[in-house]
């Protein structure tokens, strides 16, 4: 699977890990993902549910074998757009691609 594919994907279910995120106290939590709207994910992580923001995070996300790398921003649409927003989802992508 490209890379860039994954952002088009269906997220929820999927283990998940924040590998980077504005509020350092987010960093490091796990779990499945059990619900999505526009500007979080929510994370089942075993004795809680943690409500994640998606601006300015960075997930690590597995699908199949292999684990992908999301950036927040890049998914800042509601789940159900996110498969018609494809060159909007690509545009911001480019950004990260050049740094």
């Amino acid at each position: 699977m490209n890379t860039n594919e994954v952002y088009l994907k269906e997220l929820i279910g999927k283990y998940i890990k924040v590998k980077n995120s504005p509020n350092m106290n987010n960093v490091g939590i796990n779990g499945k993902i059990i619900d999505e709207s526009r500007n979080m994910i929510a994370i089942d992580a075993g004795s809680k549910v943690c409500n994640i923001p998606k601006t300015g995070a960075v997930f690590r996300v597995e699908f199949g074998d292999a684990w992908y790398d999301i950036h927040g921003d890049a998914i800042l649409l509601k789940p159900e757009d996110r498969t018609k927003e494809k060159r909007k989802i690509y545009k911001k992508l480019r950004r990260y691609d050049s740094r």
